[in-house]
């Protein structure tokens, strides 16, 4: 089953590939078909559907690569329950690091010359709200960068005493 499997993907990545690879030269193909000093506009006339299926094609690469990257872990998950324990822990650790983050972002908008250049008129979301969502995203970045530091400098000095 797992042979069998494995030539299923080869080929899917091979056909991936052979699609990315045809895209690719399509697209250098219609930069060889103005000047270097057209217009934009006539750029755009002569790129615009191979730039349209090229971004089309990279946006199907990378919904495949988060299916893969979701489906391959849970259904690991279910067909290996012992290791799912571990998975479960870190995905625990990683939720309490984000509401400790959250806990201690706050909502202050820091007024500093040209800030307001940053607003828009028709923003959705209240700015402070936005600012703590920006702040929860430093202070996890923080945490979690002081945390690998703190892993090398210990598995160093674990390393000095054996």
């Amino acid at each position: 089953m797992k042979d069998k499997l494995a030539s299923i993907l080869n080929i899917l990545l091979v056909l991936l590939l052979a699609v990315s690879a045809v895209l690719l030269v399509v697209f250098y193909y219609g930069t060889s078909l103005y000047s270097s000093d057209a217009e934009f506009a006539e750029q755009i006339s002569v790129l615009g559907w191979r730039l349209d299926a090229y971004l089309n094609w990279s946006f199907i690469l990378i919904a495949i690569a988060a299916i893969a990257a979701i489906g391959f872990p849970i259904i690991n998950m279910v067909t290996n329950p012992a290791s799912s324990k571990k998975t479960l822990l870190i995905v625990g650790l990683m939720a309490v690091v984000v509401v400790v983050s959250y806990v201690l972002a706050n909502g202050d908008i820091f007024e500093f010359p040209g800030y307001k250049k940053f607003f828009y008129e028709d923003i959705t979301m209240d700015p402070h709200t936005f600012s703590r969502y920006v702040g929860t995203g430093l202070w996890t970045m923080y945490i979690l960068g002081a945390v690998s530091v703190l892993s090398m400098i210990y598995v160093e000095v674990a390393k000095f005493f054996k």
